[in-house]
């Protein structure tokens, strides 16, 4: 990966040397002046200050980094001696397009290209500029970029670039306003698991992700970039197989694991990258395990510092407050597709079904209640609601789960198959009819219903509303039949 034609190889203007002001930084895409800079060190009769500026660059959080007139690193401090798995001292000297993105390389580029042409070497770009670049494992990460072109005197003539990770500015507040804006669980658990970071000047010191979607007593989806590529390994390991500790942990407790208490496999990777224990935070939701933060720290303490316990009861109710929005909305959506009376589908659900099906594997039944206005006047409209009720659950049990079953309105129903022979559809049919037509509960309040029903079959170069239409008259020919029996379509 090179640098672009233009941006390291073309011949540098003549520049004017003078210092400009800095622009007024308030607005979100000015023009970025060049300074003139001075020497880093500490300066003579700046003895009393304890350390001296590169001691300062070398523990910043950020990566910041001296970019020459053609495009490769000149220096570069901070980011605790590590940025995205290079450390700083080896940037220096290598082309800085190396690290970005391939699909963003020419855009870089070009910035860069145009500010070179400029006499101050200004560069035209927001503040911060958001960046994909690659990492020292091969991945790739976000970072926020701030510029200033610089100069010292006609030594020197450059860029001062600082990079901030999206993922050591991940908070709590992130994930928060990801879910007030409607952003996916993905996105607001991901945003969770990112800010459940601590650092220390030599390493980082806890990490974590966040485990959703239990089934069968496992959790089935990871959350989470901080970790490593072989922490993460083995956690999904664990997650794979039921012996994984957070199954076990209490509900809403907090508990601490040393390295002697871990799964082997999972002990090696957290000893590998220089942790030495685990934190499991449980998270339920209406009684029922939802989730769980997995963290892993250094050192280990026991108790938990404060600040930890106060990051992961935060980052527990936000993720709570997630998954519960979350089932909420689902629980809304279901609702919007299920009749409120029998709890099968609606004609909505039932539409959808048929839309997406494939109309050579579809075979649709219509069922008409025969005579039911009758069962309304005599015995009244709650009689009438009870046998609706029990003729839906009969229609279920003989479809199983071959089929979806829907009340289009009324007493009118619909029965959809996927992928059964019309032999096996001709005998579901017949059974829906002889379920049906069986004594009705006593607590119904009418003695017996009868149905009649249309089948249709779909077929190579069907569509599906051929279909329908088909099973529509079919119902029709068994009620001219005598109603209380099944006619297929033609």
């Amino acid at each position: 990966m090179g640098i672009r034609p233009g941006f390291r190889d073309d011949p540098a203007p003549e520049l004017d040397v003078r210092p400009l002001p800095v622009s007024d930084p308030s607005s979100t895409g000015h023009r970025l002046r060049s300074v003139e800079m001075g020497p880093l060190r500490a300066q003579e009769g700046e003895g009393s200050r304890p350390l001296a500026a590169e001691q300062v660059l070398h523990h910043l959080r950020p990566l910041v980094a001296v970019i020459d007139q053609h495009g490769v690193f000149a220096d570069a401090w901070g980011a605790h001696g590590a940025f995205l798995g290079y450390r700083p001292a080896d940037l220096i000297g290598r082309p800085s397009l190396d690290i970005v993105a391939p699909d963003e390389q020419e855009m870089v580029a070009t910035v860069f290209r145009q500010a070179r042409e400029r006499a101050d070497f200004s560069i035209d770009m927001p503040v911060p500029f958001p960046l994909t670049l690659v990492t020292a494992t091969g991945g790739t990460a976000g970072v926020d970029v701030s510029a200033v072109a610089v100069r010292n005197h006609d030594s020197f003539q450059g860029w001062v670039l600082s990079f901030v990770p999206h993922s050591t500015r991940s908070t709590p507040t992130d994930a928060l306003e990801a879910l007030m804006r409607g952003g996916s669980i993905d996105e607001v658990l991901a945003r969770c698991a990112d800010a459940l970071v601590g650092d220390r000047t030599d390493s980082r010191h806890l990490v974590g992700c966040v485990l959703s979607e239990p089934a069968h007593g496992r959790f089935t989806r990871l959350h989470g970039r901080t970790i490593s590529t072989s922490l993460r390994a083995a956690v999904r390991a664990l997650m794979d197989v039921g012996d994984s500790p957070w199954p076990d942990v209490p509900s809403q407790g907090v508990s601490l694991f040393g390295l002697d208490e871990m799964p082997p496999a999972l002990a090696d990777a957290a000893r590998a990258d220089r942790f030495e224990g685990m934190i499991v935070v449980p998270i339920g939701v209406d009684g029922h395990l939802v989730a769980a933060l997995v963290a892993f720290v250094a050192p280990l303490r026991r108790p938990l510092p404060g600040f930890v316990r106060q990051l992961l009861d935060h980052l527990a109710g936000v993720t709570a407050l997630a998954l519960a929005h979350q089932r909420s909305n689902d629980e809304l959506r279901r609702a919007a597709r299920r009749d409120g009376l029998t709890g099968v589908a609606n004609r909505r659900a039932f539409d959808e079904v048929v839309s997406n099906g494939d109309p050579a594997q579809i075979s649709v039944l219509y069922i008409d209640l025969d005579e039911f206005k009758a069962i309304n006047d005599e015995h009244g409209h709650g009689c009438g609601d009870r046998v609706l009720i029990e003729v839906a659950r009969r229609i279920g049990t003989v479809c199983g789960p071959s089929g979806v079953v829907a009340r289009l309105g009324g007493d009118e129903f619909a029965l959809v198959l996927f992928g059964v022979d019309a032999d096996a559809a001709r005998a579901i049919g017949e059974r829906v009819v002889s379920s049906v037509s069986e004594p009705l509960p006593e607590g119904c309040g009418a003695p017996a219903v009868t149905a009649s029903v249309g089948l249709a079959a779909g077929g190579e170069h069907v569509r599906v509303r051929d279909v329908l239409g088909a099973a529509d008259r079919a119902l029709l020919s068994a009620k001219r039949a005598g109603r209380n029996r099944m006619a297929v379509a033609e």
